[in-house]
């Protein structure tokens, strides 16, 4: 059985709740990846200023 066909048969026998809770855990994956981005950033950028503190100073 091709993926199309799989992927077309779940979708039919996924019940509404199923979907909904599988789009909850999806939503919860992705804000867990905005925090984790976050703090990258946030750690890059403090570490950049660091940088140009001990070159200027």
């Amino acid at each position: 059985m091709n993926h199309a066909v799989v992927s077309r048969y779940e979708l039919s026998t996924t019940t509404d709740e199923e979907r909904e809770l599988r789009c909850r855990r999806e939503i919860a994956r992705l804000k867990q990846l905005v925090v984790q981005l976050s703090e990258l950033v946030l750690r890059n950028v403090t570490q950049n200023a660091e940088g140009r503190k001990s070159q200027s100073g």
